[in-house]
């Protein structure tokens, strides 16, 4: 009876080996793709005030030829001249007042970056989810605001994506 379990396992494994060695890797541009952008918001509280909060989680799905997606920390530091306008992920806010949307400049969201999406130097295609995470605090002078983001991110080859828009979604600004 383990005879037969070993054989099993083996024709298994040399069949999934043969499956895989099978798969073509996709085919993608070495330019950043992104698209199916959503934005999800849930209740919470500040962790020190206690005041509450809105937290988003904005996600788009991404797309790239070569992988070469994010930056480690050191990346940061020492190429931060290529990344001075706004970093490796951006996004922008747009306020929907009298009937259509304006550009809304909100300083902490100025220069963003995610990290390194594969820790090696590989010239591989990549592709999968991003999500970024921002809380908007209450207060008595904060109000409900209808609002949509822009979304664009760059490799380390400073190539930039599409742009994508998130539908919108009330949250509180002043």
């Amino acid at each position: 009876m383990s005879t037969r379990f070993i054989r099993q396992g083996l024709f298994f494994l040399g069949f999934s080996a043969l499956l895989i060695g099978c798969l073509e890797p996709p085919d993608f541009d070495n330019t950043p793709k992104i698209s199916s952008p959503s934005v999800t918001s849930y209740p919470a509280f500040d962790d020190f005030s206690q005041i509450p909060k809105d937290s988003l989680v904005i996600t788009v799905q991404f797309q790239d030829g070569d992988g070469d997606l994010g930056l480690s920390v050191d990346e940061r530091t020492k190429d931060s001249l290529n990344y001075l306008d706004w970093g490796n992920y951006e996004l922008k806010t747009y306020r929907f007042v009298n009937g259509k949307f304006e550009y809304v400049d909100l300083p902490v969201l100025n220069k963003l970056f995610f990290p390194r999406l594969k820790p090696d130097n590989k010239n591989s295609p990549l592709e999968g989810k991003l999500d970024f995470s921002q809380s908007f605090l209450r207060s008595r002078n904060t109000r409900m605001t209808p609002v949509k983001f822009a979304i664009r991110i760059r490799d380390r080859q400073l190539r930039v994506s599409n742009v994508v828009e998130t539908d919108t979604i009330s949250v509180p600004l002043n």
